[in-house]
């Protein structure tokens, strides 16, 4: 072979590699071009949700209040939260009160139990977000005797505290037919309203241990509110 042409061949194959390795950087280059795109366009649209959430079950809020803040306008009715904001999987649903201001209300699971489904970590989480809240109970009473003066429960908050007649922390009475002495069953209701919201929601009631078999009672929770 002519060396001339045995150069001229070479420089040819070097070139060939030199376009082929050049080409296959582009492809490369364009792949991870198109890997952070689709990046930006997720972090872009988790931000949006965060800062604008629906409230669906696959883009919780936080709290409530979150949403009454966002652009759009929206009617009192059940919406999904997540006070952690972790994993949506944890999302609960509540009632928001938008007419209120925001508030974030928790169903009981049942009226006649102090038990309302949520952990203790988005309750506590939901505790941080809020500055007060509120709790009606109202508890059915039959006395078969007197029983003398007096309320005939006190009740333990979530944090352990207890509400009580002539104490520090004593709910507000609305109504007290308890007091009534004639064997048919009555009511006393009483409003839980504080600035601390983790003594909410109330979740006992306890009867004072002298009154025996004296006086039977029941229970009935509202919702309990957060703001």
């Amino acid at each position: 072979m002519d060396i001339h042409a045995a150069i001229q061949a070479l420089v040819a194959s070097n070139s060939a590699l030199q376009m082929e390795s050049y080409q296959n950087t582009e492809v490369t280059l364009i792949d991870h071009s198109a890997e952070i795109f689709k990046t930006l366009t997720y972090l872009s649209s988790l931000l949006s949700s965060m800062k604008s959430p629906l409230g669906t079950r696959d883009n919780p809020a936080r709290i409530c209040k979150d949403l009454l803040s966002c652009e759009y306008k929206l009617s009192d009715g059940k919406y999904w939260i997540d006070p952690n904001l972790g994993c949506s999987s944890d999302a609960f649903e509540v009632f928001c009160n938008f007419s209120a201001g925001g508030q974030t209300c928790l169903s009981p699971v049942s009226v006649t139990k102090l038990a309302f489904g949520v952990g203790k970590v988005q309750m506590n989480f939901l505790h941080l977000l809020s500055a007060e809240a509120t709790h009606v109970i109202t508890v059915h009473c039959l006395s078969t005797q007197s029983a003398g003066p007096g309320w005939p429960v006190s009740f333990k908050g979530w944090n352990g505290q207890i509400f009580e007649e002539n104490a520090l922390l004593e709910p507000k009475v609305l109504s007290d037919d308890c007091k009534i002495q004639d064997g048919s069953w009555h009511k006393a209701q009483f409003l839980f309203h504080t600035q601390n919201p983790n003594q909410l929601p109330v979740i006992e009631v306890q009867s004072p241990p002298h009154l025996g078999t004296q006086r039977k009672l029941h229970i009935e929770s509202s919702s309990v509110c957060f703001l």
